[in-house]
């Protein structure tokens, strides 16, 4: 009997050494997707000025509203025009964690272990400030970021490598702890460069906030008043409003939109604003994060980690009876992408992609080496077409709606048809077109649909600051 791909999942969370890799979907709409931005930032006509100008505006849309979650983290509060949005993505951050301890709690650790890894590209908060919630109330599971220290927190590969284990109280028995393993391969806003003064050798501190993340944001705000006035001289940009981030990244990913021409108007615009982003610039490379371009790091440092990461993530795939979850990540970066399609030699691997859209599937398929004949059969994607439950006409459906209990399904209706999805399926308007997607939701739905204890969502007041 062929079983669903939610019983699939299930069965591959309860048996396997699971890693999922998670990436920018799964903290969006809060910070939105690079879109092209690595286009422009590898195109041979950028300029100095260009790159700077580009980088100052990917702050703006994928770093600034960090300030939310450190402050949630320092001072457990929630205010500003986004928090009620934050408490929602961190709601679907910490179902996620609670999901996954509830299955880590099923496993047999003689068969696997009581661990799973969490490698990430994002560089935000979410899934600390998620973390740090869930510790609060169970202090029996290890969260490991790789840190070792107490008050100077120093970043090392070797610490992934723990097992722990709770002893009674006469040790008289053990049970091994749950672990969760933290692997931010792209860095992370709350990492600062440190050099040991024994042997001068650098290092990355993992610190409680980061203060270039404000001196940036106060820079930021007189920039985007002075960006927003001169931005009406240059064709392509004009009218575009850049405090709304969604304007911005809707023009990167039109594919109307002729690429040179957009550089061309980057580096005459850059020219106006050129002492703002050297200044901003300057603070940028302070934070130890990977850069959305083809040649991706900054410092030698955190290439270093970079590649140490890819490494990690290798060793796991290539052991017995593993799997890879993949969630919001579109495999644009390369070096995952060549790590993947090599552990897909593995035959004890499965590979589960979840896709936001149907279309997304051969798109990450275009972005792997396979010829239409070599795809292996370990990799399987699971699409919003995977939940549909039935298929009407209009005119059916006009005249069996009163009698279908429709509490339990998400429905779309297209020109001539009306499609009924199971409730893990949400659904978006693009281009005036109603259509199925994958979100964050949706896959914890399928994660915990067999789980007896489900996750209840803390409810947060706006504006309050809890002790």
């Amino acid at each position: 009997m062929k079983i669903t791909k939610k019983e699939l999942l299930k069965n591959v969370l309860l048996e396997k050494n699971v890693t999922f890799l998670l990436g920018a979907g799964a903290s969006a709409p809060f910070f939105s997707s690079l879109g092209r931005l690595e286009l422009i930032l590898s195109h041979k006509d950028i300029s100095q000025e260009g790159a700077n100008l580009i980088k100052t505006l990917f702050f703006k849309l994928s770093i600034s509203d960090n300030s939310y979650l450190l402050n949630y983290l320092n001072n457990h509060c929630y205010c500003g025009e986004k928090s009620e949005l934050m408490v929602k993505i961190l709601n679907e951050y910490l179902r996620f964690i609670y999901n996954n301890l509830e299955y880590l709690k099923l496993r047999n650790s003689r068969v696997s272990p009581k661990r799973v890894n969490l490698v990430t590209t994002n560089y935000d908060l979410f899934l600390e400030s998620a973390v740090e919630t869930v510790l609060e109330n169970n202090p029996r599971i290890f969260f490991n970021d790789g840190a070792n220290g107490y008050v100077k927190r120093v970043l090392n590969t070797d610490n992934f490598n723990k097992t722990l284990l709770y002893s009674g109280i006469f040790d008289n028995y053990s049970n091994e702890m749950s672990v969760i393993n933290m692997i931010k391969c792209h860095g992370s806003i709350n990492w600062k460069r440190v050099q040991q003064k024994k042997d001068k050798k650098q290092m990355v501190q993992i610190t409680p906030s980061e203060s270039a993340i404000t001196k940036i944001n106060v820079l930021l705000k007189d920039f985007l008043i002075k960006f927003e006035e001169d931005v009406d001289n240059y064709s392509i940009l004009a009218n575009l409003s850049f405090s709304d981030s969604n304007d911005f990244i809707r023009l990167l990913n039109s594919k109307e939109i002729d690429m040179d021409k957009l550089v061309s108007d980057i580096n005459k615009l850059a020219i106006h604003s050129k002492g703002m982003t050297s200044e901003i610039r300057k603070n940028l490379e302070q934070l130890q994060i990977v850069f959305p371009t083809k040649r991706k790091f900054q410092s030698t440092l955190i290439e270093e980690h970079y590649f140490n990461m890819l490494r990690l993530l290798s060793y796991e795939l290539e052991k017995e009876q593993s799997a890879l979850i993949v969630f919001g990540f579109s495999f644009y970066d390369e070096h995952i992408s060549d790590v993947v399609q090599r552990s897909l030699n593995n035959p004890n691997l499965i590979v589960l992609i979840f896709c936001f859209q149907n279309d997304d599937a051969a798109d990450i398929i275009s972005r792997f080496n396979f010829s239409d004949f070599t795809i292996p059969k370990n990799i399987i994607f699971i699409k919003p077409d995977d939940f549909l439950k039935r298929t009407y006409t209009n005119e059916e459906f006009e005249t069996q709606e009163k009698e279908l209990d429709l509490s339990n399904y998400t429905v779309i209706k297209a020109d001539s048809e009306v499609k009924l999805y199971s409730s893990e399926v949400h659904s978006i308007d693009i281009n005036s077109n109603t259509i199925p997607v994958l979100d964050f939701y949706s896959l914890n739905s399928c994660m915990e649909e067999e789980l007896s204890n489900k996750y209840l969502p803390i409810m947060l007041e706006i504006g309050d600051i809890y002790e």
